[in-house]
C-alpha cells in the first residue's frame, strides 16, 4: 500500500488547480510553530526519518489512481500526471533530537509549487506526533537525576501508529526501553516487560504466583508485590528470592504500581537491604508524568527505574504543537501571511544557534553560531545519510545538556531569546509594505 493518499482532499484540488492554470513556479514551504503550547519552554523536534521514507518512497499506485476516478473530480489528465508523479524537490531540515523554538523552520521543501502543496499533510501530520511526545518525554528525562526510564504507554495511546511513534520519540528524548514490542523489532530499542496483575491473581496465592514466574524466567526477576496487600508483597517477594538466590539467581527488581509509592518505595528498599538485596531494583509505574516523577525524587524515593504511560503516551497536559506549513517563497520572490495574529516571516530562512540565544537570518545571510538547518535531499535525491536512532539519541542529548537550565524548568515560564536578524527584519517590513500597496491597486 503506497501513502499517495494520506492526504486532504483540497491538497490535491489545489495540485490539480496549479497545473490546469500553469502555475509552475518553485515554491518553499517552511514548517515552524509561531508560539509553544502554555506549558512547555521549548519542543524537540521529531519525525524526519518518516517524512524522509515517505518522500523518497512516494508515488501513486493503479488504486490509488482508480480510486481518485470513482470520484468523479477530476480531469483524465491529471489522473494520468500522478501516475508518473515522484518529489523532484530539495528538503532542508534540522537534526531530528534538536529542541526549537517559535519562528524558527525546522524543515522546509522547495519545489514547483503544486509539487510542494500536496505534501503539506502528510509532512505536518509525520513530524506532530513525533515532535509532540519527543517534548513530553523530554521534560521527564529532565527531572529524572539519571534514573531510568521506559515507555509503558502502549495501551492507551492513539492508535497503533501513534503507539510505534511514541516509543521512538521517547527513546530519542532520554528513554531507555519500551514494554512495544513492535517497536523493538522496527527501531532496536530494548523492550522490557514481567507480568500483570492478572497473573499474580490466576493463582491461589501470590507467593504460588511469584515461584511460577521465576520457574520459568529465573535470570529475568522482576515481582510485581502490590496486587493485594504491598508490605506483605514484598515479604513473600524476598522470600521467594531466598530460595532464588540458592540457586545462583538475585532479584533483580521488584515493582510497585499504587498505594503511596513514596512511603512504599522507602519501606521496600530498607527490607531490601535488610535481607541483603542492595543490588535489587524498585521500579514505579502507574499514573506517572514530570511533576510526580520530581515530586517523588525531590522527596527521597529510593526509585531506580519510572516506567512512563498514558500522560506521557498522550501529552496528555498540552496534546498538540501548533505547527503550520506555510508557503515563504514563490518564483524567487519571498511571500507572507499578514492575517492578524498570524504573524510569520517571508522568505527561506536559516537558523544559527549561539551559545546563549538562537538566530533567524535570511538563507544566505553570513551569522555567527551553528547553522541547523541542512540538505537532505537535492533534485528529488537524497544528499544525506540519516543517522540511526541511537545517534539521534545522543544527538539530543549533546543538545539538551548545554541548554539553559531556565529552558528545562518544567514549573516556571521561560522565554529563549531567539533573535530575528536586520536582513529579515528589513525583508518583512519591504514585503509588508508591498503587500498593503498591492491592496489598494
Amino acid at each position: 500500500m503506497t501513502e499517495a493518499l494520506f492526504t486532504d482532499l483540497y491538497e490535491l484540488t489545489m495540485m490539480c488547480a496549479y497545473l490546469d492554470n500553469k502555475k509552475t513556479e518553485t515554491a518553499s514551504f517552511e514548517l515552524f510553530t509561531r508560539v509553544l503550547p502554555e506549558k512547555r519552554n521549548y519542543l524537540v523536534y521529531a519525525g524526519l526519518q518518516d517524512v524522509v521514507n515517505y518522500l523518497e518512497n512516494f508515488s501513486f499506485s493503479k488504486d490509488d489512481v482508480d480510486y481518485l476516478y470513482s470520484l468523479n473530480l477530476f480531469p483524465d489528465w491529471f489522473l494520468d500526471f500522478l501516475k508518473e508523479f515522484r518529489f523532484t524537490g530539495n528538503l532542508y531540515s534540522m537534526d531530528e533530537g534538536t529542541p526549537f523554538f517559535p519562528h524558527e523552520p525546522v524543515l522546509r521543501i522547495e519545489a514547483p509549487i503544486y509539487e510542494a502543496q500536496l505534501f503539506e499533510t502528510a509532512i505536518l501530520n509525520m513530524t506532530h506526533i513525533g515532535t509532540l511526545i519527543a517534548s513530553k518525554a523530554a521534560r521527564v528525562y529532565s527531572v529524572s537525576r539519571g534514573k531510568v526510564l521506559s515507555d509503558f504507554s502502549l495501551r492507551r495511546t492513539h492508535g497503533k501508529d501513534a503507539g510505534i511513534k511514541v516509543a521512538r520519540s521517547t527513546y530519542i528524548a532520554g528513554f531507555s526501553s519500551t514494554s512495544n514490542v513492535l517497536a523493538g523489532k522496527l527501531y532496536g530499542i530494548p523492550v522490557v516487560g514481567t507480568v500483570a496483575h492478572s497473573f499474580i491473581m490466576s493463582f491461589e496465592t501470590e507467593e504460588e504466583a511469584f515461584k511460577a514466574y521465576l520457574k520459568t524466567f529465573p535470570d529475568r526477576s522482576i515481582l510485581l508485590v502490590d496486587t493485594y496487600d504491598t508490605v506483605k508483597g514484598i515479604e513473600k517477594a524476598i522470600e521467594v528470592a531466598l530460595e532464588l538466590k540458592k540457586k545462583g539467581y538475585t532479584l533483580r527488581g521488584i515493582r510497585l504500581d499504587s498505594g503511596n509509592v513514596l512511603e512504599l518505595a522507602k519501606l521496600a528498599r530498607e527490607m531490601l537491604d535488610k535481607k541483603g538485596f542492595k543490588e535489587t531494583k524498585i521500579i514505579v509505574s502507574g499514573g506517572l508524568d514530570e511533576y510526580k516523577v520530581d515530586e517523588l525524587l525531590s522527596s527521597g524515593a529510593p526509585i531506580d527505574i519510572f516506567g512512563i504511560g498514558t500522560k506521557v503516551g498522550t501529552s496528555s497536559d498540552s496534546p498538540y504543537v501548533d505547527f503550520v506549513y506555510k508557503l515563504v517563497e514563490l518564483g524567487g520572490k519571498p511571500v507572507m501571511k499578514t492575517s492578524s495574529g498570524k504573524k510569520m516571516y517571508p522568505g527561506r530562512k536559516q537558523v544559527y544557534r549561539l551559545e546563549s540565544f538562537d538566530r533567524v537570518t535570511v538563507w544566505d545571510e553570513k551569522s555567527n553560531g551553528r547553522p541547523l538547518l541542512k540538505p537532505i535531499f537535492l533534485n528529488g535525491k537524497r544528499t544525506e545519510r540519516l543517522p540511526s536512532l541511537n545517534e539521534i539519541r545522543e544527538h539530543f542529548l549533546s543538545e539538551f545538556e548545554i541548554l539553559d537550565e531556565r529552558v528545562k524548568d518544567i514549573y516556571a515560564k521561560y522565554v529563549y531569546p531567539v533573535e530575528i536578524s536586520e536582513e529579515l527584519k528589513k525583508l518583512y517590513d519591504r514585503t509588508y509594505k508591498e503587500i498593503e500597496e498591492q491592496k489598494w491597486k
